[in-house]
């Protein structure tokens, strides 16, 4: 290896790194250490914090030199024994990091970057979220199925690809959806229909959209969302809720045109408006061949491509190029089974991977059951063929890791898998190497982290059935799954306090946990059955937080199924934390039990406080009795909780904490109708949530309600305009319609009915969609009486009031009366009070359908 040309010493921690003299000191005492030991801890520490991957290591360590990985791994091994275990990060399937803070003060320069740094990946979308990973895997075999998909999904709107598990469905689905990322209006969507309870289906494809769809059920609110937007949708791994799928993608094709449905499963959704693209294996060379010829086959290409990431030294050549057309052709060209195979290249050498293929795939074949399609069979017998070479550590991390939903990342598989009072569990370090083993083997696969982070891992779904089989057989299951729930408690108690300490941004958090609600689902079913009680509400807790807003149904219910585990027997600090979750889960909905959650979790925070001084979770408790008390209209009980939460309040917290005072303190002045207070106070939501790092778009609709109010029409038209223009052509058609809403009020307000009609023809559809066509037809009511129009205008107030009526809602907020005080004053001046009376009596009759046709006619 050469030499760096910067002599400094590298010093970190107790340790001295001397290039010259090609030492290591540990406090100022020479260490002894092997060569290439040396070389490779030389190679990280001049990199670090970056992420330097096997090859480059190798290439790095031994120049010139073919050596095998595990000559790597023992040399890390070596590594930690002398440095302590923290100072080099495993990244399990791309390599290793230096961890430690190097102090030298001119770090080494010159030596160029790393080849195996990690470059950016494709800017995402700035305006909507695709969900796709950065860094796509190469897509080899697969040209001609791109172009003729492409061609497909421009004549059609609802496409299934249809194939066997490990097949390359997803990652083909995956590179379409990223070539045409420019081609719709609300660009493209990748959602994972991972979940496993059909309830929560459209809300998991809304969540995947970032939509928001108001109070409405999940499903009605999703159609609502999309039926105008123009994008391509991609649902991933439907099979396993296939009837449930097939209507959900029936409902949105028929209702959004503009909609693109691509749907990958192993069965086709039998829908008349379906097209179905099956999926083939890649194509294997039919003889013998050149090396150059037979690469240019998928099968042979992937398998090489593989190899070489695991060993960068394999080359195909003329001479073992048949080798791996036998190997390619023994698999059936089944992609996943290519990929198990190639990674046992290196190990086996290909006269020996093709042999022991030959033998145990027919013999695993042959013993399975012969009803199974073959593609089924093939990908059974590699899985089996491939779990026969792990060392019994990795078979048992493998069928452990079968408990886990979805993916997961480094720590919590580490906390699954280490149990330290279980005689021959695998310490942390060892859970690392058998994990990467496991992605070198193309057993685990790797996905994008939270916000470029660190990577988190999964099983595919075949894989997944495989190992719970194996898990099954062990009898391990019901224990694994205690594991995963009590895991899983840990890191949801933790990440609980994360959201409030101001370490992480809402939105950021949100994102972080979206990864694990699958986890938390399974763990919350696993202490459930278990009559694990602390830990579920633990669970439910942090879930409640996470839940995101399509969701909320399924949050509701959650809070529904918790109320009856808090007995006193709950320890006060869980119990608050619980009692405050349910009362933010009803605020919306059902806001007498909120009120009641509030005052519980108010008795737990006065004794939590006089025990352990906890202001913030008094803080917090205060907020929501005042807030609670105000949205039922009862501003003088808010007083009280509202200025003790008022000397409570630190302004030093983080946005997180201080946005609950806010809202509380929005909430009374609103009660009180004080116009002047609420338009303050929503301007510091509107702050604080940017501070918080959420969306503010419904904080400004908010803004532009409570300008309004304060009798400030201009500003509130000003601020309308801007949120209205900001929303159009995004996905979220909810906020779009509160925008303009409230715009048209605004407008109202000032008089201005071309500029209020305009707006009203195009909330009124969305009105409808969103399920308040009685707000939009009040407002359209006034419109109706400005315009000279008092007998369309006593109809639409009849309208307007008896929907309101129906829904059995007895307050308006304070622009609605205004708006009916006036609509109402100018009809009955223009016709007099019997009239007036028979109209809208009559208007009361009418149904949704026979509003445009009076609201924006001249007749009147």
């Amino acid at each position: 290896m050469t030499t760096p040309v910067a002599m400094a010493p590298l010093r970190f921690g107790h340790f001295e790194l001397q290039r010259h003299e090609r030492r290591l000191l540990a406090d100022g005492q020479p260490i002894e250490v092997g060569g290439r030991a040396f070389d490779l801890l030389l190679v990280l520490a001049d990199r670090p914090g970056q992420l330097v991957s096997k090859r480059a290591l190798m290439d790095l360590v031994w120049p010139g030199v073919v050596v095998e990985e595990n000559n790597l791994a023992a040399q890390v091994s070596a590594l930690r024994k002398l440095l302590g275990g923290d100072l080099i990060a495993t990244i399990p399937g791309r390599g290793y990091r230096f961890m430690g803070r190097i102090a030298s003060p001119e770090p080494p320069t010159g030596q160029g970057a790393s080849p195996s740094a990690t470059a950016p990946g494709p800017a995402s979308d700035a305006s909507f979220a695709t969900n796709l990973p950065a860094d796509l895997t190469p897509l080899l075999g697969r040209a001609d199925d791109l172009a003729e998909l492409n061609t497909l999904v421009e004549t059609h709107r609802l496409v299934t690809i249809v194939g066997p598990g490990g097949i390359g469905k997803s990652l083909l689905t995956q590179h379409f959806l990223h070539a045409r990322r420019g081609r719709y209006a609300q660009g493209v969507c990748w959602a994972e229909l991972s979940v496993t309870d059909a309830a929560s289906l459209a809300g998991t494809v809304a969540s995947a959209l970032g939509l928001h769809g108001g109070g409405m059920a999940p499903l009605r609110a999703l159609i609502a969302a999309v039926t105008p937007l123009r994008m391509l949708l991609a649902l991933d791994n439907a099979e396993h809720l296939i009837d449930d799928v097939s209507e959900l993608c029936r409902v949105l094709h028929e209702s959004a045109p503009g909609l693109h449905i691509v749907v990958t499963s192993q069965v086709p959704l039998r829908l008349p408006a379906e097209r179905i693209f099956r999926i083939d294996p890649l194509p294997v060379p039919g003889s013998e061949m050149s090396a150059a010829q037979a690469q240019q086959f998928g099968a042979v290409a992937l398998f090489v491509e593989r190899a070489r990431a695991v060993d960068r030294h394999f080359a195909l050549t003329d001479s073992n190029a048949p080798t791996v057309i036998e190997i390619c052709r023994a698999v059936d060209g089944l992609p996943v089974a290519i990929e198990l195979a190639a990674a046992r290249a290196p190990m086996l050498g290909l006269p020996r991977l093709l042999a022991s293929m030959h033998d145990r795939l027919q013999v695993l074949t042959t013993g399975r059951n012969r009803d199974a399609p073959e593609r089924q069979r093939t990908l059974r017998a590699a899985l089996e063929w491939s779990h026969g070479f792990l060392e019994a550590r990795e078979q048992r991390i493998l069928r452990r890791l079968g408990v886990i939903a979805g993916s997961a990342s480094l720590e919590f598989i580490q906390r699954l898998l280490v149990e330290t009072d279980e005689p021959g569990v695998p310490d942390a370090w060892a859970v690392l190497d058998a994990l990467d083993a496991l992605v070198e083997r193309s057993l685990v696969t790797t996905l994008p982290g939270h916000d470029g982070g660190a990577p988190r891992y999964r099983l595919l779904e075949s894989t997944r059935a495989y190992a719970l089989e194996r898990l099954d057989e062990a009898g391990e299951r019901e224990s694994m799954q205690r594991r995963h729930a009590s895991a899983l408690a840990e890191l949801f108690d933790a990440a609980y306090a994360e959201y409030f300490d101001g370490s992480i941004g809402a939105e950021s958090w949100m994102r972080k946990l979206a990864a694990d609600i699958d986890n938390a689902r399974d763990a919350l079913a696993a202490a459930r059955a278990s009559g694990e009680v602390l830990e579920e509400l633990t669970i439910a807790a942090t879930l409640l937080r996470a839940l995101p807003r399509p969701l909320n149904s399924e949050r509701v219910a959650l809070a529904d199924a918790c109320e009856p585990l808090l007995t006193r027997s709950v320890p006060a600090p869980l119990a608050a934390r619980m009692w405050i979750e349910l009362s933010s889960a009803w605020g919306d909905t059902r806001r007498s039990r909120a009120l009641a959650a509030a005052q519980r979790a108010l008795e737990c925070a006065r004794a939590l406080d006089r025990e352990q001084d906890d202001g913030f979770t008094l803080y917090h408790a205060l907020c929501l009795v005042a807030g609670a008390n105000a949205r039922l209209g009862r501003p003088e009980p808010a007083a009280a909780p509202l200025a003790e939460m008022q000397q409570l309040e630190d302004p030093e917290w983080p946005a997180q904490r201080l946005l609950w005072g806010a809202q509380a303190a929005q909430f009374v002045a609103h009660a009180r109708g004080d116009g002047a207070d609420v338009v303050k106070h929503a301007r510091r939501l509107v702050e604080l949530d940017r501070r918080r790092g959420n969306d503010v778009s419904l904080g400004l609709g908010n803004l532009v309600d409570a300008e309004l109010v304060a009798g400030n029409a201009e500003a509130a038209a000003r601020s309308g305009a801007a949120l209205v223009a900001a929303l159009h052509g995004t996905r979220h058609g909810f906020t779009l319609a509160l925008a303009r809403l409230n715009l048209c009020a605004a407008y109202l307000a000032l008089d201005d009915t071309a500029n209020a009609r305009a707006i009203g023809q195009a909330l009124w559809p969305q009105a409808v969609f969103f399920d308040y066509p009685h707000l939009a037809a009040l407002y359209l009511a006034l419109l109706a009486a400005l315009e000279k129009r008092p007998r369309a205008a006593a109809q639409l107030l009849g309208y307007a009031e008896a929907a309101q009526g129906a829904r059995h809602e007895d307050q308006r907020a304070p622009n609605e009366s205004a708006a009916i005080a006036r609509a109402r004053a100018i009809a009955m001046q223009a016709l007099g009070e019997n009239e007036f009376a028979r109209l809208h009596a009559e208007g009361a009759r009418l149904s949704k359908a026979d509003v445009p046709g009076l609201a924006f006619s001249n007749a009147g």
